[in-house]
């Protein structure tokens, strides 16, 4: 396999005023787990607004152009996987 370096993102000092990506992964319950993760984040910081989105499918990477609209829209994004 090709194998590329990669680094954790930076992450904010807070999550106050984000709007924050959730992005599920396809499989069932991924939505409603990333809904569950978003009020329990809404409970300590004061967040602007989600946005909701799904790859589609599990088993394949995130389409481009997705990542793309979502870095361009968010402070962060949140993933999940469900089942």
């Amino acid at each position: 396999p090709d194998v590329q370096d990669s680094m954790l993102a930076e992450r904010p000092e807070s999550l106050d005023g984000s709007v924050v990506g959730l992005l599920a992964n396809g499989k069932k319950n991924s939505q409603e787990l990333l809904e569950q993760v978003y009020e329990v984040l809404s409970e300590s910081f004061e967040l602007k607004r989600a946005v909701p989105n799904n790859k589609g499918n599990a088993s394949r990477p995130c389409p481009p152009n997705l990542l793309a609209e979502l870095s361009e829209i968010c402070d962060v994004v949140v993933t999940a996987s469900g089942d």
